[in-house]
């Protein structure tokens, strides 16, 4: 996905994406340290280098365990809370995102790695909206991903920019 100024290349929610993320959100809101966790633990699985970046390397201990992993995964799930109440006051998310990109920035955030949150956002949810899952559903979240994405990555090179 590329991120250029240019707001063609923004992604955009309709009405029923966000409907459908809304819905499928009162599902998952009663289980959010666990899809945090899950969703830490996939993405250390498929993409090692982040648990550097987390400060989960070198270590013996298993960090599903760890009081702070459960921390992170719980406040990115809020974090996704928050995405969600302000889903229709665009300059509000906008501003909340691109401050979130600046932040990463500052913190050395693997840029291209961006993107992997919500992939493992999807597989981590999947289970527990067995029921409701469909293409349609998991398309919204997506697509709500790329837009986070896209505004993060936006953030992050308007930090590089004013250095």
């Amino acid at each position: 996905m590329g991120c250029s100024n240019s707001t063609a290349d923004k992604p955009k929610l309709t009405v029923e994406q966000k409907r459908l993320i809304i819905d499928s959100w009162k599902e998952l809101h009663i289980d959010l340290e666990r899809i945090g966790m899950l969703m830490f633990m996939g993405m250390f699985g498929t993409h090692p280098q982040t648990r550097e970046f987390f400060n989960f390397r070198g270590t013996s201990d298993d960090p599903k365990n760890t009081q702070r992993l459960r921390e992170h995964g719980l406040r990115f799930m809020s974090l996704v809370k928050k995405i969600l109440v302000f889903i229709d006051e665009k300059p509000r998310l906008d501003a909340m995102l691109l401050d979130l990109g600046r932040r990463h920035q500052e913190y050395k955030a693997d840029f291209n790695l961006i993107d992997v949150f919500g992939e493992q956002f999807i597989l981590s949810v999947r289970p527990t909206l067995k029921h409701s899952w469909n293409p349609d559903v998991e398309s919204a979240w997506a697509q709500l991903f790329k837009y986070i994405s896209y505004m993060m990555k936006k953030g992050m090179m308007q930090t590089d920019k004013n250095k």
